[in-house]
C-alpha cells in the first residue's frame, strides 16, 4: 500500500491540473473540436463515417469514392474507430459521441503520459514528491502537447514514456511476457500511426545493439534473438501484413515530399524560439524561417543541463584517458545516448550530406518526411536525464552551498513556468465550435435531410474540388468547403470523391481530378462507379471555380442552399455524356492545325512543334533548370495567352512534381517576366498517358520571346518526354 499510495496521489494531482488547465474543454467534451478544418476535422468525420457506415475494419469509404482507402492512410485511428464501431454494431449505438470519446481519449493519452513518466522517475530512486512535480511538468511542458490541435494521431502523448518505461522494465527483469507487452503496444501505436512504431523499432532496435556490443562482448543468446524477434520485428511483420491484405493500391509514391523541408534543428530544439516570455526570441532563429513541424523545444533547463552534463562528461573522459559514463548507469547513459542518434535523425543526418540515394534505399525510412518529430524521443530522455542529475547533484552539495538550493529552486520554478506557458491558456485553441454541428441549431442538419433524398444518390462531388494525399499533385480546397463536404457526408451517409489523406494512389488520384477537368473522351473513372444513381454536387459559395466544375453545375439541379453551401442534382447519365458535349478533342486539333498553317497572330518559330506525340521531345531530368522550348511570340500586350504542350507518362511516380519556368523576354534576350511554377497545378486535360499542360501568361510586348525550362531533382537520370508546344490567345473553353 505504502508504494501505491504515491502512485494514486500522483494520479490524482495529474487529474487536477488537467481538470485547472481544460476545464472547459472536458465540460464540453462532446461539442467542441479541437480543430475546426484541415487535418483535425478530416479525423473527426473519417472516425464517425467509419463507425457508422463502414463494413470492414481496414477499409474506409468516406473519401475518393468509389475506391475508398486504407484506413491507416487517413489517420483515422483504426483502434478508436473500430472500437466505437464494434459497440455501435453489437451494444448501443455511440456514433453519436464520437467527438467527445476521441477528446476525452486524447486527454487521456496526456494523464497517462504524466503517470508514466512518474513512475520512471521513481524507478530512478527519486523521492515521489520530486517525481510527480517534474513529471507534471515533462507533460505539459511537451512539444507533443501541440498535436491536439490537429494531429490527433501524434497527439496521443503516452506512447514514448511507456516505451521508455517497458525498456527500463525488461531491462531489469527480461522476462517474455514484457516482451510481449512491447509487441502488442508497440503494434497498436503503430496502428494508430506509422511514426510510434518507427520509434519503438529505433529505440529497442539500438538497445539491442548495445547488449551485443557492450553488455555481450558481440554474443548473443537464442533468448536475445526471440526477444528482440517479438520486440522489433513482430509488430513491423503483424503490421505490414494487414497492409498487405487490406490494401489493394500497388502504386503509392516512393518518396513523399517533405523529408527536407520538415526535418529539425538545432535551434528548434534548444532554443526558446518564438516564447512570448523571452522578448527577443524571435531572433534566435537568425532570420531562418523554420517550419512549425519542426519546433520541439526541450526547455531550458533541459538545454542547459544537456550541455553542461556533456561537458562535464568530456572533462572526466580526458582526465581518466577513457570512457567513463555520463550518468552513473549503463542504461541511462544508453538511454541518453540512443536518444541524440535519434535526435540527429530528425535533423536529416546522414542524408543532408548528400546522400539522398541512400534514403530511397532504405525501404520504409524513405516513406518518412515529418522526420522532426523524432526529436520526441530525445525531449523525454534529455528531461528525465537532467532532472535526475539535477536532484542526486542538489543532494550531494545542499550543505555546502547556498547556491545550489538557489538553483534547484529555480530549476523547478523554471520547469514549471514553461509548462504552465506552454499549457496553461491551450484550452483556448482547443474549444472551438462548428456552427454546422451545433447541437442547439440543427439547421444545417435539417437541411441536409430534408434537401437529399440519399436513396437517389450514390456519392458527393464537392466544388472547387480537393484532393490532398496522392504527393504527385495537390489541389487545397477552398471556400472551407472540405468541413462542409463532410458533415453533409455525416448528415446523410454518401461517400465523397474529394480526398484528404497521404500517399493516396496516383492512378486514382488522376481519374479522380479528371472529372473536373476538360474531358478528351471519356470519364475512365465512371466506369467503376457502383451504380448510375446521380451525383450530389456541394458548392461553395465562392468565387473560385474553375470553367470545368461550373460545366458540370451547368448539368445539374439546384437544390437548395444554407451556410454557404449550395446542393445540385447531376445525373449519372448527364456527367457520362458530358465529353461528347464539349467537344475538346477535334476543337484542340483544330486550333494545331491552324497555327501549323498561319503565323498572322503569333509570329516566329518554334512556337508549334509539328512533330506530334509520336516523335516526343526527351530530356534527362537534373537538378537544374532545361530549356525545352524557345520561340517568339508577336501578340497584344496585356492580352491573356495560353502555352500549351503535352507530357507523357504524367501519372508516374514524381512527374507531376516536374518544376517549370517560364521566361518572357525582349527582343534583346532582356528579362520581362519569369514564372515558376509545377506540372501538376496546370493540367487541362488526359489523354491515355499523356497530359496537356496550359499556362496562362500574359505578353509584356508585341514581340517576345518565350522560354520554357523544367527541372526535377527527385527524377534525376530519369527521362521526361514532352511534345507538341503551342503558343495560342485561343481560350479553348
Amino acid at each position: 500500500m505504502m508504494k501505491i499510495r504515491p502512485l494514486l496521489l500522483h494520479s490524482l494531482l495529474s487529474t487536477i491540473v488537467l481538470v485547472v488547465f481544460f476545464n472547459q474543454t472536458i465540460l464540453n467534451l462532446n461539442h467542441v473540436y479541437f480543430s475546426r478544418s484541415g487535418d483535425g476535422f478530416r479525423t473527426y468525420y473519417g472516425i464517425f463515417f467509419h463507425a457508422k457506415y463502414d463494413t470492414t475494419p481496414y477499409r474506409i469509404d468516406a473519401m475518393n469514392y468509389p475506391y475508398g482507402e486504407m484506413i491507416g492512410f487517413t489517420d483515422c485511428q483504426p483502434p478508436v474507430s473500430n472500437f466505437i464501431r464494434f459497440i455501435s454494431n453489437n451494444i448501443t449505438d455511440i456514433t453519436g459521441y464520437t467527438t467527445g470519446i476521441v477528446n476525452g481519449l486524447m486527454l487521456l493519452s496526456v494523464l497517462l503520459a504524466s503517470i508514466l513518466l512518474f513512475l520512471i522517475l521513481r524507478r530512478m530512486q527519486l523521492p515521489a514528491w520530486y517525481a510527480s512535480f517534474v513529471a507534471l511538468g515533462i507533460t505539459l511542458l511537451s512539444p507533443q502537447l501541440m498535436r491536439l490541435g490537429g494531429h490527433f494521431s501524434l497527439g496521443w502523448m503516452l506512447w514514448v514514456p511507456l516505451m521508455i518505461y517497458l525498456l527500463m522494465v525488461f531491462d531489469s527483469k527480461r522476462a517474455y511476457y514484457i516482451s510481449i507487452l512491447v509487441c502488442l503496444f508497440a503494434t497498436l501505436s503503430g496502428d494508430m500511426h506509422f511514426y510510434f512504431l518507427a520509434f519503438w523499432a529505433f529505440l529497442f532496435g539500438l538497445y539491442w545493439v548495445y547488449r551485443w556490443i557492450w553488455r555481450s562482448n558481440y554474443t548473443f543468446r537464442k533468448s536475445d534473438l526471440l526477444h528482440f524477434a517479438i520486440q522489433v520485428l513482430l509488430p513491423v511483420l503483424i503490421l505490414q501484413l494487414n497492409l498487405i491484405i487490406n490494401d489493394p493500391v500497388s502504386d503509392r509514391t516512393a518518396n513523399p515530399w517533405g523529408f527536407y523541408t520538415f526535418r529539425g534543428h538545432f535551434a528548434t530544439v534548444f532554443l526558446p524560439l518564438y516564447k512570448s516570455y523571452i522578448p527577443f526570441s524571435g531572433k534566435l532563429a537568425f532570420g531562418v524561417n523554420y517550419q512549425w513541424e519542426a519546433m520541439c523545444f526541450i526547455g531550458l533547463v533541459a538545454s542547459v543541463g544537456f550541455f553542461y552534463l556533456c561537458t562535464q562528461w568530456i572533462i572526466r573522459c580526458r582526465k581518466a584517458r577513457k570512457m567513463v559514463s555520463l550518468t552513473g548507469n549503463k542504461l541511462y547513459d544508453f538511454l541518453l545516448g540512443s536518444s541524440v542518434i535519434v535526435l540527429l535523425f530528425s535533423f536529416g543526418l546522414p542524408f543532408i550530406l548528400g546522400l539522398d540515394g541512400l534514403r530511397k534505399l532504405t525501404g520504409p525510412l524513405g516513406q518518412l518526411r515529418g522526420v522532426a518529430r523524432f526529436g520526441w524521443l530525445f525531449y523525454y530522455v534529455v528531461n528525465i536525464i537532467v532532472f535526475r542529475s539535477l536532484y542526486i547533484n542538489y543532494i550531494e552539495n545542499k550543505k555546502k552551498n547556498v547556491t545550489i538550493k538557489l538553483f534547484f529552486v529555480g530549476a523547478l520554478a523554471l520547469l514549471a513556468f514553461e509548462a504552465w506557458q506552454n499549457a496553461g491558456k491551450y484550452q483556448h485553441q482547443l474549444n472551438n465550435r462548428i456552427e454546422e454541428l451545433d447541437p442547439a441549431d440543427n439547421t444545417f442538419a435539417n437541411f441536409c435531410k430534408t434537401t437529399v433524398n440519399t436513396e437517389e444518390y450514390q456519392a458527393i462531388i464537392p466544388l472547387p474540388y480537393f484532393h490532398i494525399g496522392s504527393e504527385s499533385i495537390w489541389i487545397e480546397q477552398e471556400c472551407d468547403l472540405m468541413k462542409k463536404s463532410f458533415i453533409v457526408s455525416m448528415e446523410t451517409g454518401l461517400p465523397n470523391t474529394g480526398m484528404m489523406a497521404a500517399r493516396s494512389s496516383i492512378s486514382q488520384t488522376y481519374q479522380q481530378i479528371a472529372l473536373t477537368r476538360t474531358p478528351w473522351k471519356h470519364y475512365e473513372i465512371l466506369d467503376n462507379y457502383k451504380n448510375n444513381k446521380a451525383l450530389l454536387l456541394t458548392v461553395g459559395k465562392c468565387n473560385k471555380l474553375s470553367t470545368d466544375e461550373k460545366r458540370l453545375i451547368g448539368q445539374a439541379e439546384y437544390l437548395g442552399e444554407s451556410h454557404e453551401l449550395q446542393l445540385y442534382k447531376l445525373p449519372f447519365d448527364s456527367l457520362k455524356a458530358l465529353p461528347e458535349k464539349v467537344t475538346f478533342a477535334p476543337r484542340y486539333q483544330a486550333m494545331i492545325d491552324s497555327l501549323a498553317s498561319h503565323h498572322d497572330s503569333l509570329a516566329g518559330q518554334p512556337h508549334l512543334d509539328k512533330s506530334g506525340r509520336d516523335k516526343p521531345k526527351e530530356i534527362t531530368a537534373s537538378r537544374h533548370f532545361q530549356n525545352i522550348m524557345e520561340g517568339s511570340v508577336k501578340a497584344n500586350p496585356a492580352k491573356k495567352c495560353y502555352l500549351r504542350f503535352w507530357v507523357k507518362n504524367y501519372a508516374h511516380d514524381l512527374v507531376a512534381r516536374s518544376q517549370l519556368l517560364v521566361v518572357q523576354s525582349g527582343p534583346q534576350h532582356e528579362t520581362l517576366e519569369e514564372i515558376y511554377t509545377d506540372i501538376f497545378r496546370h493540367f487541362k486535360t488526359f489523354d491515355g498517358e499523356w497530359a496537356l499542360i496550359e499556362i496562362p501568361f500574359t505578353p509584356k510586348q508585341e514581340n517576345e520571346i518565350i522560354k520554357l525550362l523544367v527541372k526535377n531533382y527527385d527524377l534525376k537520370g530519369k527521362t521526361l518526354q514532352f511534345s507538341e508546344f503551342s503558343v495560342s490567345q485561343t481560350a479553348l473553353e
